[in-house]
């Protein structure tokens, strides 16, 4: 049976895991939108607690303890940064009570329903594992854009080929039932792409039901010129994509000749990427949500992979001048 969520500081139903380093502002709005999902969730908001795990930043206890009388919150600072979000998400998988987890990034909001809506498969006992849409956006949004026909969304129905081939679902649209007795963490050898290795071992190892709920409840920001993990891993040559890409797939082999297929499609687009990042271009925005809609498309539509369509994705990579390589 799922927690009363009328009972003051029983068992939180939602622990959400919230990594940062950094980014007060952000940290302060994505703790914003948690407890305005919260509400949603229940009256108080008491359904639910936020782990923030500060990656070795500087301190965000006062901001933290701020929102103590509003938000049900907790925040573990670490020693030193560990140089991507698979230790702190690990630290706060350790530490979450609740019946459920969420994910959210620090720069990244959920909207309003976002916890009501995606919970209510997993109390339903239907899944295991449920991930919303996402709206993808190249400025700060707190609130679903009147015209979503302006922005990219990550809003796939669930295709476990496409999940063999491509991380589709955003970090903060995907709720699951707590693993934290399991052995299945984040993988602390990977920097990038370790959300889509807890995916695939949640559903290869755990047997975790998939269900996606077709309604657009978080924002994926993806703004041009910040500094982030994304947009940092784009700049040097092995990208980190490429080299995560190859971890991954050595890792959770399938022989499945369409996964196969469409994983060496991929593996060549990161090295035509590689070739670029090195003659010093600039990769453009949002690209990889661009491939990812082909990739739908193609896979679910039982097209081979055609690897003269690659060149076309990097059309616009500009060139940089030296000092935005690493």
């Amino acid at each position: 049976m799922p927690a009363d969520l009328r009972t003051p500081r029983s068992r939180p139903l939602v622990s959400v895991i919230i990594p940062t380093l950094n980014r007060a502002a952000a940290l302060d709005a994505a703790l914003n939108s948690v407890r305005t999902a919260a509400r949603r969730l229940s009256d108080d908001g008491d359904a639910v607690e936020a782990i923030v795990v500060n990656d070795g930043g500087r301190s965000v206890g006062g901001l933290v303890d701020a929102w103590k009388p509003r938000l049900r919150v907790t925040l573990i600072e670490l020693d030193r940064c560990s140089g991507g979000a698979s230790v702190p998400r690990n630290v706060a998988i350790d530490a979450a009570q609740g019946e459920y987890i969420a994910f959210l990034d620090d720069d990244d909001v959920f909207l309003p329903p976002h916890l009501a809506v995606g919970c209510e498969p997993l109390r339903r006992g239907e899944a295991d594992f449920v991930y919303l849409g996402a709206v993808v956006s190249e400025r700060r949004l707190d609130a679903l854009p009147k015209n979503l026909g302006d922005h990219r969304l990550k809003a796939y129905p669930y295709d476990l080929r496409f999940l063999m081939v491509a991380n589709y679902l955003h970090t903060g649209s995907v709720i699951v039932r707590n693993f934290r007795r399991t052995d299945v963490r984040f993988d602390p050898r990977l920097d990038v792409c370790e959300d889509w290795d807890l995916w695939i071992a949640l559903t290869a190892q755990l047997n975790y039901r998939v269900a996606f709920v077709d309604e657009i409840t978080s924002v994926y920001h993806q703004i041009p010129d910040t500094s982030g993990v994304v947009s940092g891993a784009q700049l040097i040559s092995p990208s980190k994509f490429a080299v995560a890409r190859d971890y991954i797939n050595a890792k959770w082999p399938v022989a499945d000749p369409v996964v196969e297929g469409y994983r060496a499609w991929l593996v060549a687009l990161e090295r035509h990427r590689d070739d670029l990042i090195a003659r010093r271009r600039r990769m453009p925005n949002l690209l990889f949500d661009e491939i990812l809609g082909y990739l739908h498309e193609r896979i679910t539509r039982g097209l081979p992979p055609d690897h003269s369509h690659i060149a076309r994705f990097f059309t616009a990579a500009a060139p940089v001048g030296p000092e935005a390589i690493a």
